[in-house]
């Protein structure tokens, strides 16, 4: 005997009025970073993300206070995808240097190419507002230390060859901070094809014989 399918209500196949304002304000902060990237933050006013979105200045004010506020939410929303994404980075007890500089390094190359990461990069936090630019140096020298413990373990375990962890991630935080400034997501290279060839580089400059 077939059995039936369960009838879906009504109600749930409809997002509801929160569900709504979130994903059009992920569609307006998307829409930002993109244009602050393009743009330059100072050079990009309300009225030119308003009109990226085909919405009127004031329909965006239901989103959004300002222009830093939006800035400000993009660079968190980056940071955090290092720092707080859903699956949490392995800690020293749980896997090897290598194995988590592997991670934190796939991480960071799937961060800095999207539109979050990039605005990231290329606004800098001398845009932002005093207060909010406290929290977003706070987050990013979070994501710094995260790295040099990564580094730091390599050295106690054996699995990295770096003997200098601050000048180390001063060069892997260099490199890749430059990526936004070349790589483009419609070119020949992947997300994926770019991350595995980037973190092997990095491997070969950290492991041990260049392995």
């Amino acid at each position: 005997m077939v059995k039936a399918t369960p009838k879906r209500a009504w109600g749930a196949a409809i997002q509801n009025r929160d569900e709504q304002y979130e994903m059009k304000r992920q569609v307006v902060l998307r829409t930002a970073a993109r244009t602050y990237s393009k743009n330059g933050f100072h050079e990009t006013t309300l009225a030119d993300i308003a009109d990226e979105l085909n919405i009127s200045k004031p329909t965006l004010y239901y989103y959004f206070k300002s222009k830093d506020e939006i800035l400000f939410e993009v660079h968190r929303l980056g940071i955090e995808a290092i720092t707080d994404g859903e699956t949490p980075m392995p800690t020293a007890k749980e896997a090897t240097a290598r194995e988590r500089l592997e991670e934190f390094l796939r991480r960071y190359v799937r961060m800095i190419v999207d539109d979050f990461g990039t605005c990231l990069v290329m606004t800098g936090t001398n845009a932002l507002e005093p207060e909010n630019r406290g929290t977003v140096i706070k987050g990013r020298r979070q994501i710094d230390t995260m790295l040099r413990e990564i580094l730091e373990q390599g050295l106690k375990d054996g699995t990295l060859a770096c003997d200098d962890p601050k000048l180390t991630a001063m060069f892997v935080f260099g490199a890749m901070n430059w990526i936004p400034r070349w790589y483009h997501a419609d070119g020949s290279l992947t997300v994926e094809a770019l991350t595995e060839k980037l973190t092997a580089f990095v491997l070969r400059a950290v492991a041990p014989g260049g392995a």
